[in-house]
């Protein structure tokens, strides 16, 4: 999983002004690389599975596992993006999320980066950003990341939204009812 750097991190929480300025930039040198493709690693998903499952994996959170898993097979061009917009250490409004994400697809489909698929429906492709995403964040919990429960926060939000994941909802709820509160904010 690629990881936004630290720099970046650093200066977008030290300017908030400057954000928009800063990702845009940030999307723009994404774009100007070629993605680094990698695989999921079932073992750290895992590792993330555990920390929310109550009693360890059960059969409904080895299939959102093996989802996570075959959804990205040999990586997904989403990650590096998925990355930028929702690193462990900030939060953003998700329209904020979305408007970023909107110019990032517009512009890699001018560019002709994307395959046809995602180049036809930003419904797709924001799908597929989140489950990146999820990933990432699964996987930082799985190490213990000090940024805890707001990683928590931003997989109990994309499990809500998503019927493949309903098994990673109910044991969210079962672990940390406090993440489906109403007024609950990421922030």
């Amino acid at each position: 999983m690629t990881s936004p750097h630290a720099e970046l991190i650093q200066a977008l929480q030290s300017s908030p002004a400057d954000a928009d300025r800063l990702m845009r930039a940030a999307c723009a040198e994404l774009r100007g690389q070629p993605p680094a493709l990698v695989p999921p690693d079932p073992g750290a998903l895992r590792a993330g599975l555990a920390r929310i499952a109550l009693d360890g994996l059960d059969a409904g959170l080895e299939a959102v596992l093996h989802r996570l898993v075959d959804d990205a097979g040999e990586g997904s061009v989403t990650d590096g993006l998925a990355a930028l917009l929702r690193p462990a250490e900030l939060a953003w409004d998700e329209a904020q999320e979305i408007d970023w994400a909107v110019r990032h697809w517009e512009a890699a489909r001018a560019a002709g980066q994307l395959d046809e698929e995602l180049a036809a429906d930003f419904g797709d492709y924001w799908r597929r950003l989140e489950w990146s995403a999820l990933r990432l964040h699964l996987v930082l919990l799985g190490r213990g990341h000090a940024e805890e429960r707001r990683l928590l926060a931003q997989v109990a939000k994309t499990a809500s939204r998503y019927v493949a994941f309903g098994p990673l909802k109910r044991a969210m709820e079962l672990r940390f009812p406090e993440f489906f509160e109403l007024g609950f904010s990421l922030r």
